[in-house]
């Protein structure tokens, strides 16, 4: 009988412990439910702006300067789907007054508020050629300086006869505010063109150095320079130039200035008719001599690859990669220099290995 009593005991407990059990995983779930309520008001979809942006189209679309205008609202937070672009084609006599009259009455609404939790963008068209405000989600700060790459963009379409020009407007917000979802949507032009840009854009536009540049010479002979937050000097164009001239052994070129994550000055020279290390090692031989007039460090690369084995973390996983005046950073467990490119590391470089 005691072993029974024991028994009923121990089957009751083990029942009231699974009712309270129970009784927890109720008020949890209804906790869970609770806060998913919240949640779901607090990202309600933001109000319907159709009406307003086609209104700001129709302006924009009866203004000089613009042949046709159109716009794309979505405010499907579920979806992730909440923006607004404005596009715009130009008409081919656009001036710099016009366009600035353009981006002027886009930011203008802007500033009314309407459009809170919103992505916005003004895209300005002529053929291949662009002039994008994308202004995010955030108040937009620098509307002069806006306007005044909205007259650039026109100068220097003008000045670069048959080039494809793609500019990205600066975007400053309050407190220096920057997503991590607006990088690489603003501050940014590219330029593709054959032959002398970098020096005409350095000389005649110089206030636009900041911006992260990309300068493509185009098909015939690819050739590139990518800058960020300075254009190059004539001592760099010079070299360049130069290295690029010599194709006795094919190649292209590409000059870097302040790369994320490898020194200010990168010249990268790609083979383009053989993958041989050797025929690399050649390349490297004839034009580290002219690189290393430049002032130190410069990272010079030649290889198979436009990267130069060049890893995300600035690290040479393979040859050939050489540090005028520095040190090549190499991770041994990746890659080792072999022994003809540690010849010339030991001609170049300046530290000990």
């Amino acid at each position: 009988m005691r072993s029974c009593r024991s028994v009923t005991r121990i089957t009751s407990s083990s029942r009231a412990t699974s009712e309270m059990g129970n009784r927890k995983q109720i008020r949890l779930f209804g906790l869970i439910a609770l806060l998913i309520a919240l949640v779901s008001a607090c990202q309600a979809n933001p109000p319907d702006r159709r009406t307003d942006v086609q209104s700001l189209t129709n302006q924009i679309r009866g203004m000089p300067g613009v042949v046709a205008a159109s716009a794309d609202v979505a405010d499907n937070l579920a979806q992730g789907l909440v923006y607004l672009t404005v596009s715009v084609d130009a008409a081919d006599d656009l001036t710099s007054d016009q366009l600035a009259a353009i981006t002027s009455r886009y930011l203008r609404e802007l500033r009314t508020g309407k459009y809170a939790g919103y992505r916005a963008e003004l895209d300005v068209h002529h053929g291949w050629n662009v002039f994008a405000v994308d202004s995010g989600r955030l108040p937009v700060t620098n509307g002069d300086q806006i306007l005044r790459q909205a007259r650039n963009w026109v100068a220097l379409r003008r000045e670069f006869t048959g080039a494809t020009i793609r500019f990205r407007a600066t975007i400053a917000h309050p407190g220096g505010q920057m997503p991590m979802q607006e990088y690489g949507h603003s501050n940014t032009a590219t330029v593709t063109l054959n032959g002398g840009a970098s020096n005409r854009l350095a000389t005649r536009f110089p206030e636009l150095a900041a911006l992260d540049w990309t300068v493509s010479a185009g098909k015939d002979h690819p050739a590139q320079i990518a800058t960020s937050r300075r254009f190059p000097t004539a001592a760099e164009i010079d070299v360049w130039n130069r290295l690029n001239a010599d194709q006795s052994i094919p190649h292209i070129d590409r000059l870097r200035i302040n790369g994320p994550v490898t020194p200010p000055v990168w010249i990268s020279e790609e083979t383009t008719q053989s993958r041989d290390v050797a025929v690399a090692l050649q390349l490297a031989q004839r034009h580290l001599p002219i690189a290393a007039t430049l002032p130190a460090p410069v990272l010079y690369t030649s290889s198979d690859q436009i990267s130069g084995h060049i890893g995300g973390q600035g690290f040479a996983r393979g040859p050939v990669s050489v540090t005028v005046g520095g040190c090549t950073k190499h991770d041994p467990l990746v890659y080792k220099p072999i022994p003809a490119e540690q010849a010339l590391i030991n001609t170049y470089e300046t530290c000990s290995h």
